[in-house]
């Protein structure tokens, strides 16, 4: 896929997501920006090679922390994530403090442990799409629980992870 013009990527993203939004009032917020990173990446040549499943779980973890914002901040923060994954730190740089502030409330709620609650509210139908493991290999219901887990035992959960070997090593 043709990389886009810094501008262009941005603008894109915002716009995309205001599509969404209007031909689908009924969504809530992670459904909204993983189908705005579908629409982008959802054709790439590694998601046809992974398939549709794998590319729908990509989308819903890489949109995942942005689902507890509000939009605008949502969306914004998306497309400066994306923008940084695509145009690297150098050109991502004069975004750097915005994207910051629109981060603040992420990193509180995952280090005060109220992320997932704050989740759930904003997301209701996400959650309650995913409330049963299907036995899919990409299966969003895994990474909810986990993070619902980590929200409710942090010391249990830090003590899991820091056991695991995670390839850090």
């Amino acid at each position: 896929m043709p990389r886009a013009r810094p501008e262009d990527l941005i603008l894109n993203l915002e716009s995309s997501y205001s599509q969404l939004r209007e031909r689908n009032q009924d969504r809530d917020e992670h459904w909204l920006l993983a189908n705005t990173w579908l629409a982008r990446y959802g054709s790439s040549d590694q998601a046809k090679e992974q398939g549709a499943a794998w590319a729908n779980f990509v989308a819903y973890k890489d949109t995942l922390q942005f689902s507890i914002l509000d939009t605008p901040r949502s969306i914004r923060a998306l497309a400066l994530f994306l923008f940084y994954k695509e145009w690297g730190e150098r050109a991502a740089a004069r975004y750097a403090d915005e994207y910051a502030q629109l981060y603040e409330k992420i990193y509180t709620s995952m280090n005060n442990g109220t992320f997932i609650h704050e989740y759930r509210k904003k997301n209701p139908q996400t959650w309650n799409d995913n409330a049963v493991d299907d036995g899919s290999s990409y299966n969003l219901y895994w990474l909810l629980r986990g993070m619902e887990f980590r929200g409710e035992h942090p010391e249990e959960a830090e003590k899991v992870l820091g056991q695991m070997n995670l390839g850090d090593e």
